[in-house]
């Protein structure tokens, strides 16, 4: 059997959180938070990746001018193809 405890939450929280079991079709505001933090633990979890690689990247950008982007290949690989 499942144990419980009691969370204080703003009004406006309470009333966003009935918002959401109204929307979702839950039937309690228990429940409605158990299914939202779902979602926000999924979502989180698709985002772990590190962003140092692109940062790094960035530390070798540079400015090339106007570009067309029909020609990447040529602006990614400096002229080769």
């Amino acid at each position: 059997m499942p144990r419980y405890t009691t969370i204080r939450i703003s009004v406006e929280d309470k009333e966003r959180l009935k918002r959401l079991a109204k929307l979702t079709g839950k039937s309690s505001l228990a429940s409605t938070l158990r299914y939202i933090i779902e979602i926000a633990e999924r979502e989180i979890e698709k985002y772990r990746g590190s962003l140092d690689p692109v940062l790094k990247s960035l530390k070798h950008a540079r400015d090339i001018g106007d570009t067309n982007a029909e020609e990447v290949d040529k602006y990614l690989y400096h002229g080769e193809e």
